[in-house]
């Protein structure tokens, strides 16, 4: 039997496709068009402007940062879901999440409810994750978005410090497809234009295996209106996908409108790295999932979700 070796597993049983008017980014801001790409954001939004002395983001992450014995606390991982969204909001593919996971640390102020997931990646020649890793950009990068207590959505939690923590997750491409992340690749393929929108039922997110390093900063949205108001924890090892299973993602998303007259495929959708000369980065490899009767335990275990076992079903990523 494979050990299991999974950083980030996610499954997914995809339901029949429904058209939505799911709220959709304005067209205040782009990623390749001369007029509004991330070195244009300024213009419109004043904390977009980048600035040496404030905690912008993405940044790179690697060399330089302090190892803490920093525990990272996951809850409602394993636990059954209802019903999830994926959506094309114009500037990204989005999972909306419902209720029930949260994170926590003792570094962290609150315990952040996650609301959501977003994708960031290249093109078909070229590499898209947010942060980089040593310089290296990976091909995509997931973001799991937290509010903290006392927040309904991401708007609101975005305007008072450390109101959002978010999860970064790199992935990279292998010479296999991705069992358990074909379900949500497939979903990408369903929500073409901004707007469009389709549901699954999630069995079960894994998150994450054995010794799982990540990296934390005080740091700030990398969309408009960027400000600095993120807990960032991003993981080190990527999860792996085939060729095929990104080309979704660079392929068959568009930025404009399903009746516009120009089809402008949306890729290489991250903003540049910021500098980090401001910022305090910290590495930890200490990580709790708390199951759902509270018991935990810690990253020396390998963790398996409660409606999956990857490790008896012989899922597994190989990460270099």
């Amino acid at each position: 039997m494979q050990r299991c070796e999974a950083t980030v597993l996610l499954f997914f049983l995809l339901m029949p496709f429904e058209a939505s008017a799911f709220e959709v980014s304005t067209l205040d801001y782009c990623y390749k068009e001369d007029d509004c790409n991330p070195y244009k954001w300024g213009k419109i939004f004043s904390s977009c402007v980048p600035n040496e002395t404030k905690l912008h983001s993405p940044i790179d992450l690697g060399d330089g940062a302090v190892k803490t014995d920093s525990v990272l606390e996951l809850h409602g991982f394993g636990n059954p879901r209802a019903s999830w969204t994926v959506a094309n909001i114009r500037d990204t593919v989005v999972v909306e999440f419902a209720t029930g996971m949260a994170i926590s640390g003792d570094w962290l102020q609150h315990k952040y409810r996650l609301v959501e997931m977003r994708f960031h990646w290249g093109s078909k020649t070229t590499n898209g994750s947010e942060h980089t890793l040593n310089k290296r950009r990976f091909p995509m990068e997931m973001q799991f978005v937290g509010v903290a207590p006392g927040f309904v959505d991401v708007e609101a939690a975005s305007h008072h410090q450390a109101g959002l923590a978010m999860m970064g997750v790199f992935i990279d491409i292998g010479t296999e497809e991705n069992v358990p992340f074909k379900v949500i690749s497939d979903a990408v393929t369903k929500v073409p234009y901004p707007g469009d929108s389709v549901k699954v039922t999630p069995a079960a997110l894994f998150m994450p295996g054995r010794d799982s390093r990540f990296y934390r900063y005080q740091g700030g949205q990398t969309t408009p209106p960027c400000l600095q108001n993120v807990e960032w924890i991003v993981f080190e090892k990527p999860i792996l996908i085939s060729s095929d299973q990104y080309l979704r993602f660079a392929t068959h998303l568009y930025y404009s409108d399903k009746n516009s007259p120009e089809k402008k495929l949306l890729v290489e959708n991250y903003r540049p790295i910021q500098s980090r000369s401001k910022h305090q980065i910290f590495v930890s490899a200490a990580v709790k999932v708390h199951s759902a009767r509270g018991a935990t335990q810690s990253q020396h275990a390998v963790f398996v979700p409660l409606l999956i076992l990857p490790c008896l079903l012989q899922f597994s990523f190989r990460v270099a």
